[in-house]
């Protein structure tokens, strides 16, 4: 325990000369140990984890962490379609974790940015539009991501567990924030993303990989949706995987309703039907 605790004193010491860090899943692994210590819960300390992992991925190759990438982070944060709460949370984190490096001056005191409220909607014409944009200009990824997220209804945090073996099956088992569902993959799209796959040589495992076979990242995700918005005459805030996920959403519950309505009416006239036969008339 003291020569770990060492270590960290010897860590922060270094990182308060240094103008840049360079993160490591092994100082990720020592921040989360001393949390650890301090008490936090299992759960509080999976989800500190899990975010500095999301930023350990938006890093550069060289995954270099100074003032100007941590704050290029919390404005991908914001650009990116997260809720306020959601981006305060990661904030927070990041705060923490500065504060373990010794970064005081990096961290930030923005925690008042509510993307819920100014969320704009995205139409189902300017899905359409969107799609035609992308086949256009010959942009098929985007294309492709474009239909699975808002055709769909596959969440940006699925997109990993949608795989060639899934596409074979017709159905995906998906996980999202400790829920499991099993999507059916539409066969229109599932005939897309094989062809896809089997041009892009992707025999196994996810769909959606970068040229050296990893997942995308999140904001590769949303520079793939986004890029085609302009030539779409789609609102720039519009084309991203929330406000597709939001207008699937819209459009299921649309269809379910009419769907109610029909049903309510069909046992309307059977109830007529059986109340002409055998109704108490007086």
């Amino acid at each position: 325990m003291k020569e770990r605790r060492s270590k960290i004193v010897a860590m922060s010491a270094y990182t308060e000369r240094a103008e840049s860090i360079q993160v490591t899943e092994e100082l990720i692994d020592g921040f989360v140990a001393e949390l650890t210590e301090k008490g936090r819960s299992q759960e509080s300390l999976k989800n500190y984890r899990a975010i500095l992992m999301g930023l350990y991925d938006f890093l550069p190759e060289d995954k270099i962490l100074n003032n100007e990438s941590a704050g290029r982070w919390r404005r991908w944060l914001k650009e990116s379609g997260y809720s306020g709460r959601t981006i305060n949370s990661r904030i927070s984190a990041l705060n923490s974790f500065l504060q373990y490096l010794g970064r005081r001056e990096w961290q930030s005191d923005e925690f008042h940015y509510n993307h819920e409220e100014t969320q704009p909607e995205l139409t189902r014409a300017e899905y359409v539009r969107l799609l035609q944009a992308a086949k256009a200009s010959g942009k098929e990824r985007s294309y492709l991501l474009i239909k699975t997220l808002g055709g769909a209804g596959v969440r940006i945090q699925e997109l990993p567990q949608l795989t060639v073996e899934s596409l074979v099956r017709g159905h995906a088992q998906l996980k999202c924030h400790n829920t499991n569902r099993v999507m059916h993959i539409p066969e229109p799209l599932r005939r897309e993303l094989l062809d896809y796959a089997k041009r892009e040589g992707i025999k196994e495992g996810p769909v959606f990989v970068t040229q050296e076979g990893s997942p995308l990242i999140r904001s590769s995700v949303w520079h793939y949706v986004n890029i085609v918005s302009k030539d779409a005459r789609v609102d720039e805030e519009k084309a991203n995987p929330r406000c597709l996920w939001k207008m699937y959403q819209s459009t299921f519950a649309g269809i379910r309703s009419g769907i109610d309505l029909l049903i309510e009416q069909a046992y309307e006239r059977m109830m007529e039907e059986e109340q002409l036969a055998v109704g108490w008339e007086r």
